[in-house]
């Protein structure tokens, strides 16, 4: 009996029409490509499942290992929902890495009520302790601190975002993060990850500051820090700044900490409606943000925040005005690849 391959199989089905035919890739990537998958979604709709199989070098649990969802309270662990997409990514040869030990948006509100800063402490430690410690050796990394830079810190007039552990601890909540997660696991890639670091104007350069600025300190008080995340949210409204993002890339590099892109997907709320208009819009923003990334080194790993339009938070959380489709990620709802995935594989594999 001749034997087939999983990939030969697909292709098949694909050339039926069983299934959306599978782009060619010229070239291995020699920088990965991942990205986010849910959970939830895994099980109830297979060839979600295998969009992630055939086209990412890293799947990695959207949501699953964000505090409030593995310790919902103080008496529950659920780490389920998060052993299954590592299981998974691990068991197709793909690699994984987490996200993220703290974030304002997934704080547990049992967590909210403590008071005391040591209790406090004591219980964030816990935490990443523990879940650094199970997924020992699964994940390439974790994003440590997430979105800790103010919102707005011009206008704001401050650095940090407004938290439960800024209030309770102060920026030393950051250090202390940064340590429990080295303890942890040493050989996991630690990194700070943030959005709205990529465009143009004075609120972002101050932004990117604020970031180099945590850098600086954390490596000032001897605490491993390997890498920062930029989310990529990419909004159609705004510029990207290819010198300023080439400049901190640089500045970067020469902390010796590496570039990651962690959540790229594009919010096109506020373009020309229409299935190849938006898309036209999603390609000028990636190349744009690809080039300025690219321009000194590549970056270590690009992520997208899902695979296909048909589960996104943009759908719900930033829908278009005009009540067209929104059309955020690399696949459409269909799961047929856009052009602008065949731009991240071809930039991916021709570094």
């Amino acid at each position: 009996m001749t034997s087939l391959t999983r990939r030969s199989v697909i292709a098949g089905a694909a050339a039926a029409g069983l299934l959306p035919a599978l782009p060619s890739r010229a070239a291995p990537r020699k920088v990965p490509f991942g990205a986010a998958i849910q959970s939830d979604l895994m099980n109830g709709d297979p060839a979600y499942r295998q969009l992630f199989v055939e086209h990412c070098d890293l799947v990695m649990p959207m949501n699953a290992l964000k505090f409030d969802l593995l310790r919902p309270t103080r008496e529950i662990w659920d780490f389920d929902p998060a052993d299954k997409v590592v299981a998974f990514a691990l068991e197709h040869g793909k690699t994984s890495r987490g996200t993220c030990h703290v974030w304002w948006g997934a704080t547990p509100q049992w967590v909210k009520a403590i008071e005391s800063p040591s209790e406090a402490e004591r219980v964030l430690v816990e935490h990443i302790e523990r879940v650094g410690d199970r997924y020992k050796g699964k994940l390439l990394g974790w994003d440590v601190v997430n979105e800790v830079v103010a919102n707005d810190p011009i206008y704001e007039n401050r650095s940090l975002r407004d938290t439960y552990w800024l209030r309770t601890l102060g920026p030393r909540h950051i250090p202390i993060a940064f340590k429990a997660a080295a303890s942890a696991d040493p050989s996991a890639q630690l990194a700070l990850n943030d959005y709205d670091l990529e465009f143009k104007g004075p609120h972002y350069d101050e932004r990117r500051t604020i970031v180099l600025s945590i850098v600086r300190q954390l490596q000032d008080a001897n605490v491993k820090i390997d890498a920062v995340g930029l989310q990529g949210h990419l909004y159609a409204d705004k510029e990207i700044d290819v010198d300023a993002l080439d400049r901190f890339h640089r500045d970067l590099d020469a902390l010796g900490v590496k570039l990651l892109v962690t959540e790229l997907d594009v919010i096109d709320w506020k373009s020309p409606a229409g299935p190849h208009s938006q898309d036209r819009t999603a390609a000028a923003l990636v190349t744009r943000f690809l080039d300025a990334l690219f321009s000194f080194k590549p970056p270590e790993l690009v992520i997208s925040w899902g695979l296909t339009d048909r589960y996104s938070w943009v759908n719900d959380v930033m829908p278009r005005p005009d009540g067209a489709p929104s059309r955020p990620l690399p696949f459409d709802r269909k799961l047929r690849p856009k052009p602008w995935f065949e731009l991240i594989e071809n930039r991916l594999a021709t570094v």
